[in-house]
């Protein structure tokens, strides 16, 4: 059986790799996760897994720390280190703490495919599963939160505290998921609110300003015509004709 050990200190991006390797493994691998380094040195003597997915950046214990500890009692074991900064100091330090490769945030399902098959880890044959969409529950789980949320006065750094994530890898792993920023996402999104209203509503235009997270009803007016090329007012004349 095949032994995975996820090291990782944002939680719903531990839950979104735990994912993305459950796709690619199978249910008979086993998959545990940790929060820091520590945790990682403790629960890989327990486990003796084959393979750690080991973040740079965490608490208690850094990565490399951790993993020059795990490489020294296991060295059998593929250590693969993960970070959002693609730096050279870092790559020099992971291949000195016995890693056995370097994954830059965010990655998808194509390049953990490419890095277990690599590693022998995964049968040339194994067809992918889910599809290689990534953040497939961080898309679940933003739209949820977007959809009670957008009316408000939000922000990229309130996003990213709700999802979990820091806000430059919130950043990052968002225009990946969504191949666009998070504010282009966002307008849009309140744009298509506000043509609901318009199409099946008699509010007036300024009210639905407010209601789709615009305290200033020219601003919106604005934003609307860039994105439409009509004003509310002319987009909601023309509809009703």
């Amino acid at each position: 059986m095949l032994k995975v050990l996820i090291a990782e200190d944002e939680p719903l991006s531990l839950q979104n790799l735990s994912g993305q390797m459950r796709d690619l493994l199978g249910a008979d691998a086993l998959i545990e996760g940790v929060a820091n380094g520590r945790e990682a040195v403790e629960r890989a003597r327990q486990i003796q897994p084959q393979l750690v997915l080991m973040d740079i950046e965490m608490p208690v214990m850094n990565g490399l720390d951790a993993a020059a500890i795990i490489h020294k009692a296991m060295p059998e074991t593929h250590i693969v280190f993960l970070t959002a900064f693609d730096r050279f100091d870092y790559a020099v330090g992971a291949m000195r703490a016995g890693g056995t490769d370097y994954l830059v945030k965010p990655f998808d399902s194509a390049q953990i495919t490419a890095c277990l098959r690599k590693l022998n880890l995964l049968p040339e044959s194994r067809p992918a599963v889910r599809g290689d969409k990534p953040g497939n529950t961080f898309c679940t789980q933003f739209s949820v939160w977007l959809e009670h949320h957008y009316m408000q006065d939000v922000s990229l750094d309130q996003a990213a505290e709700a999802m979990g994530m820091s806000s430059f890898y919130f950043s990052r792993f968002f225009r990946t998921s969504y191949n666009q920023t998070f504010l282009e996402y966002l307008t849009a999104y309140r744009i298509d609110r506000a043509v609901e209203l318009l199409q099946q509503t008699d509010i007036p235009v300024r009210e639905i300003a407010v209601r789709v997270g615009y305290t200033d009803a020219n601003y919106f007016t604005k934003v609307f015509k860039r994105h439409l090329g009509v004003t509310p007012t002319e987009y909601r004349n023309h509809n009703a004709n």
